[in-house]
């Protein structure tokens, strides 16, 4: 029986995405076939999104309307709400499929924390995955249960930041 792994990334310091991606990136060294969907993220023009979505080998998925608006209320949600469940059922296809060795789910705690899809039917597709499969998920505030079912949890704190002092988003830091 191959192994099979679930990592976590969580935490609010930066770098999770980025510890994921360099995570990819061992992966298709590897010859393995990845699937990358992202959640809530929508700038499709982001390093990572350029570079990784030209790869072959790799199948990009972006689910995302951009920051969510402050009131949960606010009837803009819904559009994000089913952004989200389509990347869900993406996500949801991705893990039962023998087509990928490597299934990168970017911003899914985030997703999930916000109410945006519910974490059942990700943990029974967790449960369910095929042998040897790595799925590797990203974001804040990551739920409890997805914390518990995962083999290795990184959280990233965060220490001091660029935005604090003034620095614009710069590309090949933060897009």
């Amino acid at each position: 029986m191959k192994q099979r792994r679930i990592l976590l990334f969580t935490g609010n310091g930066k770098g999770k995405s980025t510890a994921a991606f360099g995570m990819l990136s061992r992966a298709l060294g590897h010859g393995m076939r990845a699937a990358v969907i992202q959640f809530v993220k929508s700038d499709d023009a982001v390093g990572e999104q350029r570079f990784f979505g030209s790869v072959e080998g790799v199948d990009w998925k972006q689910f995302g309307k951009g920051f969510l608006p402050r009131d949960p209320e606010s009837p803009a949600m819904e559009a994000h709400r089913a952004a989200a469940r389509e990347g869900l059922d993406a996500a949801l296809a991705a893990l039962a499929s023998e087509d990928y060795a490597f299934v990168l789910l970017d911003e899914i705690c985030f997703a999930i924390a916000h109410g945006l899809v519910p974490v059942e039917p990700l943990l029974e597709a967790l449960a369910n995955r095929a042998d040897g499969k790595i799925i590797v998920m990203t974001g804040r505030n990551a739920p409890e249960a997805l914390v518990s079912i995962a083999d290795t949890v990184t959280e990233m704190a965060l220490v001091k930041h660029g935005y604090e002092q003034g620095i614009p988003a710069q590309h090949g830091v933060e897009n």
